[in-house]
């Protein structure tokens, strides 16, 4: 047997399932801190046990080989001893001597090997012994209620009124009296199982007694509600009754929350009105609390509070549903269901109260606001969107200024209210804003030459004087709750409620038939304003204000395209303050302006040009210009990358306008290899973009070549060719450890090959005698300065080309010259070999005759 047995009480002894508070038997806390101090203690004797049962066998062991000792010695053992005296021998004659010494004591036993340890009990596995009764339990209860509906269906019309009596009656108090018995015997989970066969039982009789019409003529709603009371009061009963060692029943308490429900429903069904059963069982809810608390039966409290809750939902969902569908005072007040929602409002106030916490009770509080707000403010539904965002903006202000005025402790009451109406705001003011946007998408027109473009379009249908201050409501309670009422931050949130203001301003202005000018206006005054504040920090908020700056700066740009006048003013002045930012403080918003210039500068190069008349053709390439000039000016990665990207993009809206096709594709690229030529001249660390400038200004010859039909190669690759050895020669010039072949074989061999592949398939023209001539001067030049690239290029070039000439003559020869001129050529090579060979061993013999 062990002391320490998870599975059992350690007062009563009695088994106790995993997980369980307390014994159902003996009422023990057996999760008690001290019941876990208990358990320790208990472990510690299964330990000592184990040890001393090991010492015992130890002891035993040793005394049973010390027992095994000589018969003899045995014998003489004196009999005080306790030793067995054997029969008298006679005396011999003489004195008699003296008493023998007292025999020794038995040697002390060997020391006991240190006892092994005890080994833990091993883990359990598969199902626990307490829970195969309820398994078994709970599946013959359910057999029983199915095999008793069963029998009520088949059998009821069969029998007679004093049979179905007696059988209803019977089979109901034996399973009732049954659990009240086996709760008494301590078999706690047969009783719960016949207490719940018991409480179906009784309600599968009222439904049967209703269907038969033995209740009157109440209906399956009246049958409902008389069931439902009937098994609550029953399960009631049966939850109070507790045995003189054991605990209450579970069962029936949460079978009586059922019942409170089908009784709820029924009531439903009888009056044809959810509110007033839906109160009704809020209250019982509150009073079924208050007594199981006072009963200490806290199952039956959480499960009569979930109930009551479920009704609770259900009411004021469909209180609030019939005052938004018609929200009039006669429903109202009349109907009754601004009363309902009233009191479902009291009712949140009810879980603080009973727990006495100020959290729920602050939270509980809340939302009875909200709800009273709600009630009082739904007749201006009914009123147009006009009247509904005067009240909104009203009710939200005096409720955000409640939570700025309201003491710490009690703040929270004015927040799901302010939250809500915020809601309401955010929705009406997002309305008129897109409304103001598709008045602007309404003007259908691109860069016109009218400065005074009006908007024109749907008429608002929200009150867009609104929107500011709602905006503005918005900010300020955002403000409040995230960084409460700390004067550090008030700084940030005046800045943000300024912007949005300007914002705000801006939609409102957009809502009615004015001048594009004025909200365009309005909305670049904010972006330079909030340029202004980047200018003035340092740190991630000038970051953050550049960009909000730079971004608010090219959302007018945007809206002031359908006029070309507007967009070239609003991004002209876009441009300046992005390149303000640009050449700020490197520690504050430099990124933002540097990125923003070009595509604002491109904006307001374009509305230039269009205001002058001039057609779209001319777009490209001065904006092009432009755009070179300012990477030219601020040469940093921000800068150049969207130059390049937006020089690119503007590209395409000038090629449909164009007639010359070829010729402004070639004056493109000319401009664009020339700005990258000049960047890398001016700028040291932009060397590199010199090769790209060079490959550009290639390509705009090659395209204009192709443009007028040249069809020469040496219009393409002389000029290539030319600044290829200009190159190489620079080279020669400044490194004298630079080859000729790394510096000029590449200028040469673009200048002659392209010309040599011509002559190969035209070989009597002016170009092969060109070609020809060049190669001389190759071979001759490189021989004399000693220079291998021209020499091989020359020699190689020039072999070809005369190889190439005597083609056409090559027929003619006859064979015995050519076999001729094979054999002489062997013959010299052979004779060649022969003598170096000669010379090799002459050497060879030289060598090996030095000392």
């Amino acid at each position: 047997m062990r002391y320490a047995d998870p599975a059992v009480c350690p007062e009563c002894r009695s088994p106790i399932a995993s997980g369980v508070p307390v014994c159902p038997t003996c009422r023990l806390l057996v999760r008690h801190p001290l019941a876990v101090d208990l358990f320790r203690t208990l472990r510690r004797a299964d330990t000592l046990l184990g040890e001393l049962r090991t010492a015992s066998d130890a002891f035993h062991s040793g005394a049973l080989a010390r027992a095994s000792v000589p018969a003899a010695a045995s014998a003489r053992t004196s009999p005080a001893a306790g030793g067995v005296a054997g029969p008298v021998a006679a005396t011999p004659s003489g004195p008699p001597t003296p008493p023998s010494a007292p025999p020794s004591a038995p040697p002390s036993a060997p020391p006991a090997a240190p006892p092994a340890a005890v080994p833990a009990p091993p883990a359990r596995t598969g199902v626990a012994m307490t829970s195969v009764p309820k398994i078994l339990l709970g599946l013959g209860a359910l057999c029983l209620l199915v095999a008793a509906a069963v029998f009520l269906a088949v059998s009821w019309s069969t029998l007679g009124v004093g049979g179905r009596t007696a059988v209803l009656a019977g089979f109901t108090v034996l399973s009732g009296a049954g659990a009240l018995g086996l709760q008494r015997a301590g078999l706690r989970i047969a009783a719960e199982s016949l207490s719940v066969v018991s409480l179906g039982l009784l309600g599968l009789d009222l439904t049967g007694a209703g269907a038969a019409g033995w209740l009157g003529d109440i209906g399956p709603g009246g049958t409902a509600l008389a069931s439902g009371v009937v098994v609550a009061l029953a399960g009631l009963g049966l939850s109070l009754v507790r045995p003189p060692r054991g605990s209450r029943l579970s069962a029936p308490q949460v079978v009586a929350a059922v019942a409170v429900l089908v009784a709820y429903l029924g009531a439903v069904r009888v009056s044809g009105d959810w509110l007033a059963p839906s109160h009704v069982l809020t209250a019982w809810g509150v009073v079924a609390f208050l007594g199981a608390r006072r009963l200490a039966m806290p199952l039956l409290g959480r499960c009569q509070v979930a109930v009551a809750a479920f009704c609770w939902t259900l009411g004021a969902a469909v209180a609030g549903f019939r005052v938004v569908a018609e929200p009039t005072l006669h429903e109202l007040w009349i109907d009754g269901s601004g009363w309902s929602l009233l009191l479902s409002g009291a009712a949140l106030l009810a879980p603080g109260a009973l727990l006495a916490r100020r959290d729920l009770l602050v939270a509980g509080a809340s939302g009875a606001a909200l709800v009273l707000t709600g009630v009082l403010t739904a007749p201006s539904l009914d009123e147009g969107l006009g009247v509904l965002g005067i009240v909104a903006l009203a009710v939200t202000a005096a409720w955000v200024v409640a939570l700025a005025v309201l003491p710490a402790p009690w703040r929270g009451v004015a927040l799901a209210p302010s939250a809500m109406g915020n809601l309401v705001l955010l929705v009406l003011g997002s309305w008129t804003a897109l409304l103001a946007l598709d008045r602007w998408a309404a003007i259908g027109v691109l860069l016109e030459r009218d400065l005074g473009i009006t908007l024109r379009g749907p008429e608002p249908v929200a009150e867009p004087l609104l929107l500011v201050p709602s905006l503005l409501v918005v900010v300020a309670w955002t403000a409040l709750v995230t960084t409460g009422r700390r004067p550090s931050q008030r700084a940030g949130w005046l800045g943000a409620a300024g912007v949005v203001a300007g914002l705000g301003a801006a939609a409102t202005l957009a809502s009615y038939d004015v001048a594009l000018a004025l909200p365009v206006t309005v909305l670049l005054c904010v972006a330079l304003g909030t340029g202004a504040v980047a200018l003035g920090r340092r740190g991630p908020t000038a970051d953050a204000s550049a960009w909000l700056a730079v971004t608010l700066a090219g959302a007018a740009g945007v809206a002031a395209l359908p006029s070309a006048p507007l967009t070239m003013l609003v991004a002209g002045a876009a441009t300046v303050l992005a390149l303000v930012l640009a050449t700020a403080d490197p520690r504050g918003a430099t990124a933002a302006g540097s990125v923003a210039a070009a595509p604002l500068l491109a904006m307001a190069t374009t509305g230039a040009i269009l205001t002058t008349g001039a057609s779209t053709a001319w777009l490209a390439i001065p904006v092009l210009v432009a755009l070179g000039v300012l990477a030219l000016a601020l040469a940093r990665p921000t800068v150049e990358l969207p130059a390049a990207v937006v020089a690119v993009l503007w590209l395409p809206i000038s090629l449909p306008a164009v007639t010359d096709l070829g010729g402004f594709v070639a004056l493109w690229l000319t401009v664009a290899g020339s700005v990258l030529a000049a960047a890398a001249v001016i700028h040291p660390h932009r060397r590199d973009c010199g090769w790209a400038g060079g490959a550009l200004l290639l390509l705009a010859c090659w395209v204009r070549l192709v443009d007028l039909e040249v069809t020469a190669p040496e219009a393409y690759t002389l000029p290539l060719a030319a600044a290829l050895l200009g190159l190489g020669a620079w080279r020669l010039h400044v490194s004298a450890a630079t080859g000729t072949l790394q510096a000029l074989l590449p200028g040469l061999l673009v200048g002659t090959v392209p010309s040599l592949l011509w002559v190969l398939a035209d070989p009597v023209s002016l170009r092969a005698l060109a070609l020809g001539a060049a190669c001389l001067a190759l071979t001759v030049g490189g021989a004399a300065l000693r220079w291998s690239a021209p020499l091989a290029v020359g020699a190689g070039i020039g072999a070809a080309l005369v190889l190439r000439e005597l083609g056409p003559y090559a027929g003619e020869v006859p064979k015995w010259v050519w076999i001729g001129l094979a054999g002489a050529l062997l013959t010299v090579v052979g004779i060649t070999w022969e003598r170096r060979l000669d010379e090799v061993r002459r050497a060879a013999g030289r060598l090996g005759r030095l000392r």
